[in-house]
């Protein structure tokens, strides 16, 4: 066996809580020295954080996927002075309504699927 199969299993991220700039930093996971810090929420509640190559190490629940996705969309929107459109904005309240615990992983996703195809219909010409 190697060190690799002896190592205990990474929890699964369940939400991105935010990334940090810090220049000249250490990876609170491993260690090494680098600049872009992100935190995020794992699966027993614990909230922990790692640099962008130590991340994509842990496995990631689809919902805190699509949801770093919209809300890096409407980042690079706000900064343009733009707004989502109402198909994403739905996505992120029942994304949102997921965390709360009203509705379960397959809604949400759900939502964020039909919101990703209406978006990809409506400009596909």
């Amino acid at each position: 066996m190697t060190a690799h199969q002896d190592a205990a299993p990474l929890p699964r991220i369940v939400r991105f809580l935010g990334t940090d700039d810090c220049p000249d930093s250490t990876c609170p996971h491993c260690g090494s020295t680098g600049r872009f810090i992100h935190r995020f929420l794992v699966e027993d509640g614990r909230t922990l954080a790692a640099m962008s190559g130590c991340v994509k190490l842990f496995p990631v629940a689809s919902v805190a996927i699509e949801e770093q996705r919209l809300m890096k969309k409407k980042a690079d929107y706000a900064k343009r002075g733009w707004h989502l459109n109402s198909r994403d904005r739905w996505a992120l309240d029942q994304i949102a309504r997921f965390y709360a615990k009203e509705i379960d992983e397959r809604s949400a996703m759900s939502a964020a699927t039909i919101a990703k195809r209406s978006n990809q219909s409506r400009y596909r010409r």
